[in-house]
């Protein structure tokens, strides 16, 4: 019982300290200002993290736990590589969509991570989206022999690559109409580097 609410109260924390982040920023969130906006006391806050650091990671390991829990939800069966390619990248885009103020405070915090010696975060983060998508677009591809592990890997890593960047440019400049168009763009070179390597899988 008491590991259940020890559970529940540090869920709880980073649920709060995630809101503030939304608010302030991480610069100018404070272990205090989280405490009273999850409204517990702030030794409890500090029982559960030693450090704003150590909850700060915490908040960046449970955005992509969400994400990617959400995107998992929402996607859909994919007959081929193509097809699943414009899904997952579409899902992904609706996502970034609705959450701005998350999609800021998780580049705030690979940063923070980057800067304080945490670069395994930053790394894991980056490695569990690969993972994810890798999961997605094997599935839709090794049933008819179209790509391997190793080829979903890659295609994993390009459409993130344009993702991220996609992200970053909405964030400085939004424009919705124009990232659906780069979206559009993005989703059409996936599928051209996907073709690819099922050709190039299928001769070697």
């Amino acid at each position: 019982m008491a590991r259940v609410k020890g559970e529940a109260t540090r869920a709880r924390v980073i649920d709060g300290a995630l809101r503030a982040l939304c608010e302030t920023g991480v610069g100018a969130t404070t272990t205090r200002k989280i405490a009273a906006s999850c409204g517990v006391p702030l030794a409890t806050l500090h029982y559960h993290f030693a450090s704003k650091s150590a909850l700060l990671l915490a908040v960046l390991e449970a955005l992509v736990d969400d994400m990617t829990a959400t995107l998992r939800a929402e996607q859909r069966p994919s007959g081929n590589t193509s097809d699943c390619v414009a899904d997952l990248m579409g899902a992904a885009w609706r996502f970034v969509e609705r959450t701005r103020p998350l999609q800021i405070v998780q580049y705030e915090l690979t940063l923070y991570a980057l800067r304080e010696q945490a670069e395994w975060l930053a790394e894991r983060q980056y490695d569990r989206y690969v993972a994810f998508y890798q999961d997605m677009l094997l599935a839709a591809a090794a049933p008819s022999g179209e790509l391997d592990s190793t080829g979903c890997a890659a295609l994993a890593r390009f459409m993130l690559a344009g993702i991220d960047g996609l992200i970053l440019q909405q964030l400085a400049k939004p424009n919705p109409e124009r990232s659906h168009q780069v979206l559009q763009a993005l989703i059409a070179a996936a599928q051209g580097y996907a073709a690819n390597l099922v050709t190039a899988h299928r001769h070697s």
